[in-house]
């Protein structure tokens, strides 16, 4: 029995991967580097220390990463001032709909505390649906590890067999397979392919197909 959904945020609630890919793009380019849609896409998902790897890696050992992050977290705090943060299809009827079947819902991110506090503080209708928050650095170890899954179960109240976990990144889908949770992807940047078929249960189109599912699978069950 689905008792609990645990939601990734970037590029699944909110359609942010793509202002942050052409953010990072101009950030880069400031700084001297050079960094494209297809390095961009490697680092979707990724926890703070292993994507400074990533990017030392691909962009050189002496890339300014705390600088170049320093700037892509003010870039989106301003955004946030100044606009609404978009908002994947289907949101808001998705999330009224686990509401209404009596489901729990956690946030299970990789991004910041404090951006993320940020966002939700702008999108009340959005943060009184959420039950908790599991934020970047609030584990030991971050995606593709299970521990910030493992986390957002455990705020729902939930073992992580009922829960499913959605998601959009090859990090992400890894971290909830670890969890023991069932894994929901939703395509953003990335498609789906056979690398993520080893941890992905289901494939849907956007959040309006969530709640459709959740009930065939309860009553499966």
């Amino acid at each position: 029995m689905i008792r609990a959904v645990l939601f990734d945020m970037d590029g699944v609630l909110f359609d942010t991967e793509t202002l942050g890919m052409h953010a990072m793009e101009t950030i880069a380019a400031e700084l001297g580097y050079h960094a494209d849609r297809a390095f961009y896409m490697t680092t979707l998902g990724v926890p703070n220390a292993e994507c400074e790897h990533i990017y030392r890696e691909g962009l050189g050992q002496d890339f300014p990463y705390e600088l170049a992050m320093q700037r892509f977290r003010a870039y989106f705090s301003e955004y946030n001032l100044n606009h609404p943060m978009p908002r994947k299809d289907g949101l808001m009827e998705c999330l009224a709909g686990l509401k209404s079947r009596g489901l729990k819902i956690v946030l299970a991110t990789s991004t910041v505390r404090p951006l993320v506090e940020a966002y939700f503080a702008k999108m009340t209708d959005i943060a009184v649906l959420f039950d908790g928050k599991v934020c970047g650095g609030d584990v030991p170890n971050g995606k593709p590890a299970p521990d910030t899954y493992l986390a957002a179960a455990a705020v729902a109240g939930c073992s992580p067999e009922e829960c499913i976990g959605v998601e959009d990144s090859y990090s992400g889908v890894r971290s909830v397979r670890g969890s023991g949770a069932r894994c929901v992807m939703v395509p953003d940047l990335l498609p789906f392919s056979e690398r993520f078929q080893p941890y992905v249960d289901h494939v849907l189109d956007s959040l309006w197909e969530l709640c459709p599912l959740i009930d065939r699978l309860n009553v499966a069950e």
